[in-house]
């Protein structure tokens, strides 16, 4: 099982205390528990969880449903809520946050884990059916002006700043972004990596490579030498005036 980063947001001290003994019990890591809507907000943008569990009755000014369509509006992260109330008034406010799951108090370990898992899955799928229509911006605006592109890695979805990649290459059954430090193994195969990237700032150089034009460090045709990591590339020759017009 992935060990997921869980944000709780409860007023109750002793019912959180519960939340996040049963959460480690299961194997899962506790980013933070708060207790007011503002709170959960202010942790959410300090680090992405992978889920969020908001009790909807939050003392303070703002509700938990409050609280999750401002973090919705900004941040694609899951929110299971807590409740005590099952009524239909408020199931239906709940529902126009579009939550991944609803738990009714009180809960078992298991009630947890089952709603936990399922959100994690729903999730996790209906970020791959988004990146995988034409409709789908792959590319997320934050607030600090820094592009992400979301991508299916091995190891589950990958957020990949286009500015710290230096190449893509395609390996016998997947793709390889390399980056400074770092090598991110995705199931795309390369054709579909060159929709994915800034076309002003990547170019394809052949059928297994597509290149950053900021991370050239030398450009000596057929062949172009990239920055820091000096991996030499070669380059097809229907590709080199392309390239050469990118590197002006």
């Amino acid at each position: 099982m992935t060990k997921l980063n869980v944000l709780i947001v409860e007023d109750e001290i002793l019912v959180a205390t519960d939340i996040e003994e049963s959460l480690e019990s299961l194997g899962y890591t506790v980013q933070n528990a708060v207790t007011t809507g503002q709170a959960a907000i202010e942790e959410v943008e300090k680090k992405l969880p992978d889920i969020i569990l908001m009790d909807i009755m939050l003392k303070g000014d703002m509700t938990g449903i409050e609280a999750a369509n401002i973090i919705r509006k900004k941040y694609d992260v899951p929110i299971i809520y807590l409740t005590a109330n099952a009524d239909i008034a408020t199931v239906e406010k709940a529902k126009i946050s579009l939550p991944y799951g609803y738990i009714i108090k009180p809960f078992t370990e298991k009630d947890l884990q089952t709603n936990i898992e399922i959100a994690r899955f729903k999730f996790e799928n209906d970020l791959k059916s988004k990146m995988e229509s034409d409709q789908f911006n792959r590319f997320f605006k934050h607030d600090d002006g820094e592009n992400e592109v979301i991508i299916q890695g091995k190891k589950g979805l990958e957020k990949i700043n286009p500015d710290d990649v230096y190449y893509i290459c395609q390996e016998k059954d997947h793709s390889l972004v390399v980056l400074a430090d770092d090598d991110i193994v995705i199931e795309h195969p390369i054709d579909e990596c060159v929709e994915m990237f800034p076309k002003d700032k990547f170019v394809r150089v052949s059928d297994s490579y597509i290149v950053n034009v900021d991370k050239v460090f030398i450009a000596k045709f057929p062949e172009i030498v990239m920055k820091d990591k000096m991996t030499v590339i070669p380059v097809d020759e229907d590709k080199q005036h392309l390239l050469e017009s990118k590197l002006k």
